[in-house]
């Protein structure tokens, strides 16, 4: 897009300047349709405007304003604001700054198009990047950690980035360069210079009277109520790879004070430094790392070293120094120290963490505690700490591990190095608790209940400082392998089971904080085997043409490896009235019965009751009766009356055909040359089509076809002939 800057127009009366800055500063009213936030406005000092991409007028940005794709904003003299980005990314806009926000979605970036001024970029390092508009290409910064990053654009269009704290990678392209702190790059778009003053006095009138021009523009402003008019090109530009230019800078070398220390006002501290001699440096000193809020900034050029002020209250503080003589700030590295004041320690409420039975970890907190601060804590065995148990100085976490019950007192104060301590705290006390016992156990004889599971009920004293207990049964003595742990808040209690293998069964007390007492005395315990799964259930006719059979009752199911043998409990009646028991080592089951209607059964496995409860399966029914005939072929081909000649040595190929039946298992084809079938040939055929492909005496035949299956056959179709012969 053409960027055309009209700074003023000659002839232009200030009456006029004045009306048309009121004409464009008009308030935009409808925000909708505008997609989603982009940023929000976080601060605002002095004056702050901006315009969405489908308006025309700019209007005051206030706290809290959204600002969507292709919002543009501006800050006017002595003004600054701070803008916080989809991504949480907070940006610094100083005064006379014109910033156009967008979002890429090829590059999956927000995009920051600085048209005029400086940024400060405060990177969170986490959500979609941001990238930076430089001439006709986009610079995409990616981090995986918090960065401090500061972007200036010159007349000319290039940009200037400098680090001032983490680490930056840029991509542009293929074009990849990673910015630590303290380094600083000029970019330049080579092909964004070839455009430049191309048609500038045509497009800018057109656009500032608002007529005539080509394709849309659009209009922004600087501080001051400058205009600017940006036509929108209509040929879309190739971006062209970005140069980068490394900006040589002396180092700036942090001495004192050492990073993270501590101060106690016992006298004069300095800020001292090495670099920059003869240029212009300022000391920045601040309570946030971004060095956005609570900022103190000293001019310290010409010097080597700089008083900490006195009235600087207690906390943390950063600091760093700026070199600024071309413009550009160079940044040193940041570092931290402590303000702190010589007192009392104050002990918060001792905890005790459990380890195991018997160990204990101490833990003592210190009220308002700051990183790096020291300490020295003592714990004895009576009030006057004469009896010391342990003893530790050092930085916080204060720990002390016990492994004798009984009362301890705690007491620390603060150290300050150089043999300099506060005062002792007030002490504070804890009692070890001695650890849990094992419970005592008994329990009432294991039988079968009403709803088919092992029950039985428990009984024991209550455990001190136990909260509730833990019912376990295992597959061995052991209890390697727990197969059942129910938690149970007290005695007595009902345990039921139906774990499938003989067991051993015990009790656990446990406390609050985790501690299993040693187990009881160990019981065994029965297992459970269900009745076996029935896969079929059914009474067979009696065979076919076998004069001696009769209806079968039949059974199959699943083995229970813990079953020796089964047993088939078989009646009439649905109560099992009258029933009889029938016993089978296989999991296969055949027994004659003679009536129709419903039989009742159930399956019980035979098992060693001294281990284990064999339980019967539900009482199932499968009714009989005899079955209604098969259903009769029709017979398809040969049709009637059919000739089949064939010459001399040419192979035979009659096929037959019949409906079919999904009773019928299997078919049988009779043929013969006597319509009485007499005397006939016999094939059993499993499919509904037989092709006959041997020879045959030459003459008439008759052929017909009945369904099979092992209990029944159809009755035999309608008699079909046809005519076969072997011509010479």
């Amino acid at each position: 897009m053409k960027k055309i800057i009209v700074a003023c127009l000659l002839g232009i009366s200030v009456l006029s300047f004045i009306v048309a800055k009121q004409f464009l500063f008009k308030a935009e009213v409808n925000n909708e349709n505008l997609g989603p936030t982009l940023a929000e406005v976080r601060n605002v000092k002095n004056e702050l405007r901006y315009k969405h991409s489908t308006g025309f007028f700019w209007a005051d940005a206030a706290q809290s304003q959204k600002l969507y794709n292709g919002s543009e904003v501006f800050t006017g003299p002595s003004s600054e604001a701070l803008l916080e980005m989809r991504n949480k990314d907070v940006i610094h806009v100083p005064a006379e700054t014109l910033l156009r926000i967008t979002e890429n979605a090829q590059a999956g970036t927000l995009a920051l198009n600085l048209e005029r001024g400086s940024l400060q970029v405060e990177g969170k390092g986490q959500g979609k990047s941001l990238s930076v508009r430089v001439g006709n290409s986009d610079l995409v910064l990616k981090a995986d950690a918090p960065f401090g990053l500061f972007a200036k654009k010159d007349a000319s269009g290039h940009l200037t980035l400098s680090m001032a704290s983490g680490t930056v990678t840029l991509e542009n392209g293929n074009q990849k360069k990673t910015l630590g702190a303290g380094e600083a790059l000029n970019i330049a778009d080579p092909a964004a210079a070839t455009e430049e003053g191309k048609e500038a006095d045509k497009d800018s009138i057109q656009g500032a009277v608002g007529g005539g021009g080509s394709g849309t523009s659009e209009v922004s402003a600087g501080g001051g109520g400058d205009i600017k008019i940006a036509p929108e090109s209509e040929v879309k530009k190739v971006p062209a790879a970005l140069t980068m230019t490394a900006v040589e800078k002396e180092k700036l070398v942090l001495i004192e004070p050492a990073p993270k220390k501590v101060l106690y006002g016992q006298g004069l501290e300095f800020f001292r430094w090495k670099g920059a001699e003869g240029k212009k440096l300022t000391l920045q000193t601040s309570r946030t790392a971004d060095f956005l809020t609570e900022t103190r900034s000293e001019d310290v050029s010409e010097m080597k070293e700089a008083v900490i002020p006195k009235d600087l209250g207690t906390g943390e503080y950063y600091w760093r120094l700026v070199e600024n003589s071309d413009g550009i700030p160079h940044f040193s590295e940041t570092r931290t120290f402590r303000i702190e004041r010589l007192g009392t320690a104050q002990i918060g409420q001792p905890s005790l963490t459990f380890k195991e039975r018997g160990k204990w970890t101490l833990n003592v907190p210190v009220k308002d505690a700051k990183p790096g601060e020291k300490f020295h804590m003592q714990v004895g065995k009576n009030k006057g700490f004469e009896d010391i148990f342990d003893e530790y100085e050092g930085a916080m976490p204060l720990r002390s591990f016990l492994d004798m019950s009984g009362e301890y007192n705690i007491r620390v104060r603060k150290a300050y190095g150089n043999s300099l301590y506060s005062d002792w705290s007030d002490p504070a006390k804890v009692i070890v608790r001695p650890p849990l016992s094992a419970p005592l156990l008994s329990k009432t004889e294991e039988k079968i209940g009403a709803t088919g599971l092992s029950e039985m009920t428990l009984s024991w004293s209550p455990v001190p400082y136990a909260v509730d207990y833990l019912v376990q049964i295992a597959d061995g003595p052991k209890f390697s392998k727990i197969l059942k742990n129910v938690v149970v808040e007290k005695a007595p209690y009902e345990l039921k089971h139906n774990e499938n293998v003989p067991g051993y069964m015990r009790l656990l007390a446990r406390s609050v904080e985790g501690e299993y007492s040693p187990p009881s005395e160990v019981y065994q315990v029965k297992g459970v085997i269900k009745g076996p799964a029935i896969e079929k259930k059914e009474v067979l006719p009696p065979v076919f043409e076998q004069a001696d059979s009769t209806p079968q009752f039949h059974l199959v199911w699943t083995h229970r490896e813990a079953a020796k043998r089964y047993r088939v409990e078989l009646s009439r009646d649905p109560k099992m009235a009258g029933s009889q028991m029938l016993d089978t080592e296989n999991v296969e089951f055949f027994h004659s019965v003679s009536e129709e209607g419903w039989y009742y059964f159930r399956v019980w496995p035979v098992v060693d009751e001294s281990r284990l409860f064999g339980l019967p399966t539900p009482i199932l029914a499968v009714s009989y009766g005899k079955p209604g005939p098969l259903i009769t072929p029709k017979t398809m081909t040969p049709k009637k009356n059919e000739v089949f000649l064939v010459p001399r040595g040419v192979p035979v190929s009659i096929k037959f055909t019949w409906s079919e039946s999904p009773e019928n298992e299997w078919y049988v084809l009779q043929m013969s040359q006597d319509q009485n079938f007499a005397k006939n040939t016999e094939i059993k055929v499993e499919a509904q089509e037989y092709i006959l492909k041997k020879p045959m005496k030459n003459g008439q035949w008759y052929y017909r076809v009945r369904g099979r299956n092992k209990y029944q056959a159809s009755a035999w179709s309608d008699t079909g002939v046809f005519y076969f012969g072997v011509s010479q």
